[in-house]
């Protein structure tokens, strides 16, 4: 007589086993995938907290390093307000009230375009305009400032051999309305400057988040405080603040006089936001900071 087949299985023990090792290994597995997200989220939260501060003093710099005193309007150890140039260009085309002039339009032929444009001026912002004056001596030699009272408009510059433009394309033009007319000594060609007063600054932003703020102003009326980089450490004084400023005349000493300011010394402080477990930052939050001197034009 035949034995019956016994079926091939597993014991309950073998399967209370089975699920045991299996939890063991899954745990081990998830304790892992959080080390790497954590590591992932704070290695993250360091370069962001490093890029901040390297934002701050490349956008400063980048402002700064053509200002000279004459340009600053403010100071203080959390904010500065000075001129920008937003434009720089050359005259080619004024009317008979010199009230009304053109510059050269960026859409041109040539290798070098005569106009630079960051922003496209508007009414209210200001202009300085080149005046060799009338004898051929540089003592004479000056810049004269005017108003912009309208915003740009089409218009055609000048050609050969009287304006800048050799052929039609190169024409194009573009024309603003300014207050005071232009001296009657500046002749076609001059250079011009255009700028408007801005001003970066330590501020809270959103929550409880400090921000470096940029805002500009035209004809009295500014824009809203724009975030540019953060967050930094917040606001203290005496040069303590996540961004801060110190101000040197040409001996080095400190001075609050901007008429006297020939360097700007700029510090960014940042810190992360939460408290981070990566590398040699344990239990606590990441800070990195960042120190600029900037001479300013013709600080000496």
């Amino acid at each position: 007589m035949a034995l019956p087949r016994v079926r091939p299985g597993i014991t309950l023990i073998e399967l209370v086993v089975a699920l045991t090792l299996f939890s063991v290994v899954a745990a081990i597995m998830l304790t892992m995938l959080r080390g790497q997200q954590r590591f992932h989220a704070g290695s993250l939260e360091i370069i962001d907290t490093r890029r901040s501060v390297q934002q701050a003093t490349a956008l400063l710099y980048g402002e700064l390093r053509a200002a000279s005193s004459a340009d600053l309007y403010s100071i203080s150890d959390s904010a500065i307000a000075f001129r920008t140039t937003i434009a720089a260009s050359h005259l080619c085309g004024l009317d008979s009230t010199r009230a009304s002039i053109t510059v050269p339009s960026t859409r041109t032929t040539r290798a070098a375009p005569l106009s630079m444009f960051r922003a496209l001026p508007r009414a209210g912002d200001s202009l300085l305009v080149f005046d060799s004056g009338e004898a051929p001596e540089p003592d004479d030699d000056r810049w004269h400032p005017h108003v912009l009272v309208a915003d740009a408009a089409s218009a055609v510059c000048q050609t050969r051999p009287h304006g800048l433009a050799s052929n039609a394309i190169e024409a194009s033009g573009i024309a603003f309305q300014v207050a005071p007319p232009l001296a009657g000594s500046i002749v076609i060609g001059v250079p011009l400057r255009f700028f408007r007063p801005a001003s970066y600054s330590l501020y809270r932003g959103t929550g409880a988040a400090w921000m470096l703020g940029y805002s500009t102003c035209a004809a009295g009326t500014c824009t809203a405080r724009q975030p540019l980089s953060g967050p930094y450490l917040p606001f203290a004084s005496g040069g303590e603040g996540g961004v801060a400023f110190s101000y040197f005349d040409a001996q080095g000493a400190p001075t609050g006089d901007r008429s006297r300011v020939a360097r700007v010394d700029v510090i960014a402080r940042a810190r992360s936001v939460s408290t981070l477990d990566v590398g040699h930052v344990r239990g606590r939050r990441y800070q990195d900071s960042l120190a600029l001197a900037i001479a300013l034009r013709n600080g000496s």
